[in-house]
């Protein structure tokens, strides 16, 4: 699959994702270019020892619900220009993937056998980074809000425990628990016009039964927030290949509230994991 993928970033005049190979609805890969191997030798070999040295062998984005091409971009650019030998993928969560239960596996599926193409090589006993500087680890994870919480819980279900080696993570915005007001802007971000008034019935209801069945009833321990909540504090499934993690947030955030993230940063203190930023 690595073949058929993209090896120059975007032109100014093209779409700020072109340079990426779709392989889902909502799953993107990037291959680097090799290595110059003619011209100036020396400075071919420099270049390629520095990028080597300093870039994680893969970047994961997974992004909030409904985010266009230009926001994504404007994350996943500079990304590119700091890290330019890393290979990417980039999950794209939607509406649907809350909606229907086999649409976030289906979608995180494609990308499996290009995580597993990457590490292919490293041998069972090769380290993937330990944390205290003897050897970085080689993936870093950046999530956004709860879709891509939602998507990063699947991907790690459809990987086996060997696919994806040490790593470090980003949660941006998330995890966050159900929220009434906040699923209702999540799920009607976007929709405007007469759109809006046909669906925010619809929605408002949906919303409205959600906060009954996992809030009133289920006191936040009920649900797809919940469940991803806790998948993400796993320290028994997690705490081997995860060497650290940072959470971003902002106390003006009207979808994901800082509470519930400062929440989830101190749980994961409590169960282990290495908390070494949070703003």
């Amino acid at each position: 699959m690595a073949s058929n993928v993209a090896s120059t970033p975007p032109s100014a005049k093209a779409s700020p994702l072109d340079f990426m190979t779709k392989v889902s609805p909502s799953a993107y890969v990037y291959t680097p270019p090799p290595p110059a191997s003619s011209g100036d030798s020396k400075n071919a070999s420099s270049s390629k020892t520095t990028t080597a040295a300093g870039d994680p062998k893969l970047i994961l984005l997974a992004t909030w619900m409904g985010a266009r091409d230009p926001h994504i971009a404007k994350y996943l650019l500079p990304y590119l220009s700091l890290y330019p030998s890393s290979s990417i993928v980039l999950l794209r969560s939607e509406p649907r993937h809350f909606f229907s239960r086999s649409a976030a596996p289906s979608d995180v599926a494609p990308v499996v056998p290009f995580i597993q193409s990457l590490f292919a090589s490293r041998g069972a006993s090769q380290p993937g980074g330990d944390g205290e500087g003897n050897t970085k680890p080689e993936v870093l994870i950046h999530l956004w809000s709860n879709g891509g919480s939602l998507l990063l819980h699947h991907l790690r279900l459809a990987l086996t425990p060997e696919a994806l080696p040490k790593y470090v993570i980003i949660y941006d915005s998330c995890p966050g628990q159900y929220r009434y007001l906040s699923a209702f802007k999540a799920f009607s971000a976007g929709l405007k016009g007469v759109v809006y008034w046909l669906v925010a019935p619809v929605l408002h209801l949906f919303c409205a039964w959600g906060w009954f069945w996992h809030v009133f009833v289920g006191r936040n321990r009920t649900g797809p927030l919940a469940y991803l909540n806790r998948g993400h504090n796993d320290f028994e499934k997690l705490g081997g290949k995860e060497v650290r993690r940072g959470y971003i947030y902002s106390e003006g955030d009207e979808l994901v509230h800082w509470r519930d993230v400062e929440s989830h940063a101190a749980e994961a203190r409590r169960n282990g994991f290495r908390v070494v930023r949070l703003e």
